[in-house]
């Protein structure tokens, strides 16, 4: 039964049960980076009007939005600088 289970093929359904993400090979990952080039390519040939494209979504990729830091409190140049050497380590 393991081998079975360890030389199952994409079309089989114990592979795609253990690989939720069965669809990602890598000919259709690299597919989606082809498409995702040319989508980004007529944006910018078109004078990158409205919003920049999204690429595809992957499997296991997160999007990364900027994030966002708030500041609670501001330091002196000085404590800055002091900050940093405790950092450095000199010999």
């Amino acid at each position: 039964m393991l081998d079975f289970v360890e030389h199952a093929h994409e079309g089989m359904a114990i592979y795609r049960v253990l690989n939720p993400n069965w669809e990602w090979t890598l000919t259709n990952q690299l597919l989606a980076e082809q498409l995702d080039a040319q989508i980004l390519w007529r944006w910018i040939d078109g004078g990158k009007k409205g919003k920049k494209p999204k690429p595809i979504p992957r499997p296991g990729v997160t999007e990364t939005d900027t994030k966002q830091y708030q500041v609670s409190e501001t330091s002196t140049m000085d404590e800055i600088d002091e900050w940093l050497r405790g950092r450095v380590k000199t010999d």
